[in-house]
């Protein structure tokens, strides 16, 4: 039969879905039925355009078909399935956003036929479910990890004045959830594509478990499990605010005791060269990390009480640092008196026109809180220290490698330290802030004030010492206080 009319049912292939002509002039259109899938049809326009559609009885409630048989059934009618785009010709005309979609080839029409004519089965009309994923797919498009981790900082991690953290280690959560899984990472010189713009039901166990392991290969197993707790706690808050489109985390199922290992008690001490080459490293690395690292070692504070110190919390004549209660672990005001050394650290430090943050990278503004490449720079610079001490013993430098350690341990090493040179261990513990245990926290509210003093002198000394040994016939002023403190 010639273009114009119907024509009798035929089994269909992509060659002769190519070869079908434009219909003649003043005809309109003609239909060519598929023998393969009942009621799929190709139109064929004037213009050449080739649209599928399906012949079926579709519910009355969108299509408007009215039961005009005199069984009941409603009568056929026919719907677009897409428009038949040859992928090979250049310049074929594309449909325009919010028209019909488009077909590639004639099983791609097919299955899509197939699969409403499963849904009309089903009792389903297909332009409702389409409807509905499409309504799916643009909720999902607009919870992008980046957008629900923005909602978890402004909501989970912040007051409403998106300044005051509700959580101690806010900022660093922060920090280093939006470097290891948001943005981009440059891991081992490759690339590590960020989750911003991944839909956040998108993402899967092996995202996660590509960024944790990365992190358990460069060393830093106890990091690495501490991003697990956090990405695992994002999710789950996601989760339980129900308006995301997520329903199961991805980090379900995953232990971190197989992924990452068992996080064993820490024991790293820096060796006596090891803090000589610390000492001489922060030198290198400078304003404002490098006297930070140095305060660590000689006070054995933490990194989050030393990093916000500010400078209206010193008291330089008495040679006191008073660190409020809500930066203490303990919850309790920590009075920590300044040996000699550290008062020359804390003078040499810039005077600040932004703020009183004594560490800052914005002028005094704000503390400084970038770790992870500080800390790296700090093992580089260690390392290069550790070479060159090896190669003015006669040794190979390139058989040299410093022991992974973080910045936590500098607190063990000073703690470590001055149980060696004698302090008494309630003394040390309270250099330390530790909290007093038992009855002691209850009756004892002493602090050592005098014996901390002597106890952080002591050790000043002692790594004085290992900066710059004293000649041979001096005496050092750690050899002289090493007897346990009275």
């Amino acid at each position: 039969m010639l273009p114009g009319g119907n024509m009798p049912r035929e089994n269909l292939t992509d060659r002769r879905l190519k070869s079908l002509k434009s219909a003649p002039a003043g005809t309109d259109r003609y239909e060519v039925s598929d023998a393969i899938v009942p009621g799929l049809r190709v139109r064929v326009n004037e213009a050449g355009k080739k649209t599928f559609v399906l012949l079926a009885r579709f519910p009355v409630s969108t299509t408007g078909a009215r039961k005009s048989r005199a069984d009941g059934k409603i009568n056929p009618t026919r719907r677009t399935i897409g428009v038949y785009i040859d992928k090979s010709v250049s310049g074929e005309a594309r449909p325009k956003e919010g028209e019909e979609p488009q077909i590639g080839s004639l099983e791609d029409a097919r299955k899509k036929a197939r699969e409403w004519l499963q849904l009309l089965d089903a009792g389903v009309d297909p332009q409702i479910r389409i409807a509905e994923n499409k309504a799916k797919e643009r909720v999902r498009q607009e919870n992008s990890f980046e957008a629900v981790f923005d909602d978890y900082v402004a909501k989970a991690l912040y007051q409403k004045d998106g300044k005051t953290p509700k959580l101690k280690n806010a900022t660093d959560m922060e920090k280093g959830l939006r470097l290891e899984f948001v943005d981009d990472k440059i891991v081992n010189r490759k690339k590590r594509p960020g989750l911003a713009r991944r839909p956040i039901s998108g993402v899967t166990k092996a995202d996660i478990t590509r960024v944790i392991l990365d992190k358990v290969d460069e060393g830093y197993d106890a990091r690495a499990l501490q991003l697990f707790a956090w990405v695992r706690g994002f999710f789950n808050w996601a989760i339980d605010r129900g308006t995301y489109d997520i329903e199961v985390s991805p980090c379900d199922r995953l232990k971190p005791k197989s992924l990452i290992g068992t996080r064993n008690s820490r024991d790293r001490v820096l060796t006596d060269e090891e803090i000589r080459a610390l000492w001489i490293a922060t030198e290198a690395i400078g304003y404002p990390l490098g006297p930070l690292y140095r305060i660590l070692l000689l006070t054995g504070l933490r990194r989050g009480e030393a990093a916000c110190g500010k400078r209206d919390e010193l008291v330089m004549k008495e040679e006191l640092w008073t660190i409020p209660a809500d930066r203490m672990k303990g919850k309790i005001i920590h009075q920590l008196p300044l040996s000699g050394t550290v008062v020359e650290i804390l003078q040499s430090l810039p005077i600040q026109n932004a703020g009183t943050f004594l560490f800052s990278t914005t002028a005094g503004e704000k503390a400084v809180n970038s770790w992870t490449k500080a800390k790296d720079a700090l093992d580089k610079e260690m390392l290069v220290v550790l070479k060159r001490f090896a190669q003015e013993r006669g040794e190979d430098p390139e058989k040299v490698t410093l022991k992974p350690f973080v910045l936590h341990d500098l607190r063990r090493t000073a703690r470590t330290r001055m149980a060696k040179l004698g302090v008494q261990e309630h003394v040390a513990e309270a250099v330390i802030a530790h909290k007093k245990q038992g009855v002691n926290a209850v009756y004892n509210q002493w602090d050592y004030f005098d014996e901390k003093r002597d106890a952080l002198n002591r050790w000043a000394a002692a790594v004085r010492d290992l900066i710059e040994p004293p000649p041979e016939n001096v005496v050092s002023l750690t050899s002289r206080t090493a007897s346990p403190a009275k």
